[in-house]
């Protein structure tokens, strides 16, 4: 659709905040209303936003499963040193993400977009919205049902369990535990220990974690090893204003075919590609169009990056073009690069040409071995045509990166958390969605997955988002800061810690101060990391 005029970021905002003050006020007769509470129906906060729906169906069920209670207690209190380790680890990582952000705001992008804090499909953009949506639900249902499972093991009578809905959208679930049976009261004291509580509050945690265990075992284990890469040819880069791109090529694109004929190389690309024009039949968004492609083709390398200072900046030499010539030596290949630039010296001035027919100088630097030194990352052979660049899909060394996370440590465990974001470097574009789209076209189910086709990457998709979502989710709600779990087992941790050298109201009063103190501390970082990327101008 296109507008008579361009809607600006403020006019968003208007249309945003009009659409919330039209939906609270329809949400006005809920709020308070002793009617509407009756039937389970609340609204939350001073402008009704939060729908909660409320029901007593259902605690029979939580009643049977918390039967065999010496069980769920021996779960619980082997989990509860695996939270307070989470605990540790998530709150230095956010508070490094913060250290990081103070000392070099990024630039505003999608990577920081406030849409993207939040772990809501459809409205993050990495998160894919049907196994988003699953994967959420999945969460919500084992995380309440552990705290409902852990409170009557304990004797904590529950209230009531139910959903909250913003806009129509379910956004949480939600157990409700009797909070003075709970936490106690100035009158009551709580009819649970401090080891019990702390139980109940790590169960949600818990059972997060031993459900993303389990679908991560699974999704790196049978099902990444029944997946094998397929030789495809990928669209890499497409030059702006460019014949390609008037054609309607974009970056991601799989070749299928190339007048007729089906396309697994970049030998068999440029072959098709000799006569100046070729019709190629493309798969993009899962679906298959046909474009025509048109320009004199030629091989080379593509350059992944450029080094900062290096000869290659000075010289100008964008990112993402293809190298073809070296001093008027056509480049075949990655081989053949390395044998040209293996003739080169440190000062030495070389001519370098891209696919597009544009030329650098380039004066070399030295490097080990004493061959000349240009300053280019190279991602590998490349084909170029009407400002089109083709690469073969490096689908086997994905899989390999795949592979390696689970057995890289810490470092794996990290990098894990951040994949759908970072996606695979050299390979997606924007995150990793998880098997779909494109990249279904690049590999294919073998062994015991073979018979079940395209199907089995609903498979991988499924238990990547159960299990990821849940890892998250958990590691989230380990942070030390009332309301979330993390900030009650904490204060019973501090608290307990401080009755062993000081009474007990002494302990309360210090404990209070901590608590509140470290709230604090977890709700400035994640207001720093979603406001730094708009003070990055301050930094310049």
């Amino acid at each position: 659709m296109n507008l008579p005029f361009q809607l600006t970021t403020i006019d968003w905002l208007l249309i945003a905040a009009a659409f919330i003050g039209l939906y609270s006020i329809l949400l006005l007769p809920l709020h308070n209303s002793e009617r509407w509470s009756k039937r389970g129906i609340t609204v939350w906060g001073p402008i009704p936003l939060a729908i909660f729906l409320r029901t007593t169906r259902g605690l029979k069920l939580l009643d049977r499963l918390s039967r065999p209670k010496r069980f769920w207690r021996i779960v619980a209190s082997a989990g509860v040193p695996l939270v307070i380790l989470s605990m540790g680890y998530f709150l230095i990582l956010v508070l490094l993400m913060t250290y990081l952000m103070i000392q070099e705001p990024p630039q505003p992008s999608s990577y920081n977009a406030p849409r993207n804090i939040l772990l809501i499909p459809g409205l993050n953009e990495y998160i894919p919205f049907v196994w988003g949506w699953i994967a959420l639900f999945v969460t919500m249902v084992v995380h309440e049902f552990a705290h409902g499972i852990l409170s009557r093991v304990e004797g904590v009578r529950v209230k009531s369990m139910g959903i909250v809905a913003l806009f129509i959208a379910p956004i949480a679930a939600f157990v409700e535990p009797d909070e003075e049976e709970l936490f106690g009261s100035k009158d009551k004291p709580a009819i649970v220990t401090k080891g019990a509580r702390i139980r109940i509050l790590s169960a949600g945690v818990i059972s997060n974690f031993i459900v993303a265990a389990i679908a991560m075992a699974l999704f790196f284990g049978p099902v990444i090893g029944s997946i094998s890469p397929v030789d495809k040819v990928i669209v890499v880069d497409v030059q702006d204003d460019s014949v390609g791109s008037i054609a309607g090529f974009e970056s991601s694109m799989v070749l299928l075919e190339a007048n007729g004929k089906e396309v697994r190389s970049l030998e068999e690309l440029y072959s098709d590609l000799d006569s100046g024009s070729a019709q190629v039949k493309v798969l993009y968004n899962d679906k298959e169009e046909s474009l025509q492609l048109s320009g004199e083709a030629g091989r080379g390398i593509m350059v992944a990056s450029i080094f900062e200072d290096s000869p290659a900046a000075a010289a100008g030499l964008p990112a993402r073009s293809t190298i073809t010539r070296i001093d008027g030596v056509e480049i075949v290949n990655l081989e053949g690069f390395k044998n040209q630039m293996n003739t080169t010296r440190p000062g030495q001035t070389i001519a370098i040409t891209t696919g597009e027919g544009k030329s650098y100088q380039v004066s070399l630097t030295s490097k080990a071995g004493g061959a000349g030194f240009i300053g280019i990352g190279i991602s590998g052979d490349a084909v170029y045509a009407g400002g089109v660049a083709f690469q073969e899909a490096p689908a086997k060394q994905f899989l390999q990166v795949l592979k390696a996370i689970p057995g890289s440590g810490l470092q794996g465990f990290t990098y894990l958390l951040s994949l759908p974001f970072a996606g695979i470097p050299g390979f997606t574009q924007k995150g990793f969605p998880g098997f779909s789209g494109w990249l279904t076209a690049v590999f294919e189910p073998s062994g015991w997955a073979e018979p079940l086709g395209g199907k089995f990457f609903w498979i991988a998709n499924l238990l990547l988002w159960v299990g990821w979502i849940n890892l998250y989710a958990g590691l989230f709600n380990c942070l030390p800061a009332v309301p979330l779990d993390g900030g009650h087992i904490f204060r019973d941790l501090v608290q307990a810690g401080f009755e062993r050298v000081v009474n007990a109201r002494r302990a309360e009063k210090l404990t209070r101060t901590v608590v509140a103190l470290l709230a604090w501390l977890v709700l400035t970082s994640l207001l720093i990391s979603i406001m730094a990327p708009f003070t990055h101008w301050l930094s310049l």
